[in-house]
């Protein structure tokens, strides 16, 4: 009896080797089934929501084509939102999926591949690039984070540099990161533990990343509190595009309701304008297109970009009115909005929503890989 009570006590024992020895082999046992269901549950979102509701589309179409609903008002934070249309109300037949949510490229497959240009003509994608940093920088007037955009550098490291107050070339990839996701948590509405959660930090080096943030953008936090009080005061929120959300619940006794009235007033500052920028800009092109009597067309919007199609003798054009109108934007002009910041966007160019090569454009709009173009396209 005794020996066996020994080796018990000993299986028992609370020794930092002995812990490591078991928490190690637990621990990596678990993690790799966790990692095995998050796999499974994204394969089967992947196949049941867009191959399986593609394939269903198609059949209901009766045609090799899919179509998509978008709403002016489907999005209390004033972005235009998309989802499938719907055929028959009753028999709830729908005739498309949502491009909002297809998924990019990942290790399972590029779903995104599906949707292809028509027979020799070319699929292009324009997104804007740090859209709502750059109204968060201009509605607050914050000047530091408006440096970043005019001068064209990396505004993540840039930020990482002023949080971790050292030369930009010397942030590191981490501290980069830890930038990058404070900047979104504030668009977004996130708190410090999102940002522990997401960047696998303790709760106190989240709150530490998130102050270094705020000192080096002081005029975001000032902003901030104009918005929640200016809502407190009105119960409203408004963009500069004139348009409003109106927040009445930020006079409920629940703190947490007051809290989130207040994160979706902010989110909305942000998130409306940055909707409002890429609309006028599609006005634009489509006006144009209309003018010259062209066959390219915007087919799509996903977020902050547009999707288009365009026969190759017709190209080289196309790009060119995307860019001038998505980056100099007369449409917005006429509502009174001109940004402090210079917009600028990514563009790529292919035979599907999946796949491409970047286009290198100067600010005059002249293509500099034209050669590398016609060489990916002559391939396909």
């Amino acid at each position: 009896m005794a020996r066996n009570w020994k080796e018990k006590k000993l299986d028992r024992s609370t020794s930092i080797a002995r812990i490591k020895e078991h928490t190690d082999e637990h621990l990596n046992k678990t993690y790799d089934f966790i990692q095995s269901l998050l796999e499974l549950r994204k394969s089967s979102k992947l196949y049941k929501t867009y191959i399986q509701g593609t394939k269903k589309a198609l059949k209901v179409n009766e045609e090799n084509k899919i179509y998509c609903k978008f709403n002016f008002d489907g999005t209390v934070s004033g972005r235009l939102s998309c989802g499938a249309y719907v055929l028959n109300q009753a028999k709830k037949i729908k005739k498309g999926v949502s491009f909002h949510t297809l998924p990019r490229e990942s290790d399972i497959a590029n779903v995104r591949r599906v949707f292809c240009a028509p027979d020799d003509w070319v699929f292009v994608t324009t997104d804007y690039s740090g859209m709502e940093l750059r109204v968060l920088s201009h509605i607050s007037k914050e000047h530091n984070m408006q440096k970043a955009f005019v001068d064209g550098v990396d505004l993540h490291s840039y930020s990482g540099s002023l949080c971790e107050n050292k030369a930009i070339d010397l942030v590191t990839t981490d501290e980069r990161q830890d930038a990058k996701e404070a900047s979104f948590l504030v668009v977004y509405g996130g708190t410090a533990y999102t940002l522990a959660r997401k960047r696998n930090i303790q709760i106190k080096r989240a709150e530490s990343v998130i102050q270094k943030w705020y000192r080096a953008y002081p005029a975001v936090p000032r902003y901030m509190d104009f918005v929640n009080n200016f809502i407190r005061e009105n119960e409203y929120a408004y963009s500069i595009f004139g348009r409003r959300r109106k927040l009445d619940n930020v006079r409920s006794p629940d703190k947490k309701v007051v809290a989130r009235a207040l994160r979706q007033g902010l989110n909305f500052t942000i998130q409306s304008p940055a909707s409002d920028i890429l609309l006028c800009a599609i006005k634009g092109i489509n006006d144009e297109l209309r003018k010259r009597k062209m066959r390219a067309r915007i087919v799509a919007t996903v977020h902050d970009s547009l999707e288009g199609v365009s026969p190759p003798n017709e190209l080289e054009e196309f790009l060119d009115i995307i860019h001038y109108h998505m980056i100099e934007n007369p449409v917005m002009h006429t509502f009174g909005v001109a940004l402090d910041v210079p917009l600028d966007v990514e563009t790529i160019v292919g035979r599907s929503f999946g796949d491409g090569v970047e286009v290198e454009m100067k600010r005059d709009r002249i293509i500099t890989n034209w050669d590398e173009i016609k060489e990916y396209l002559d391939g396909i």
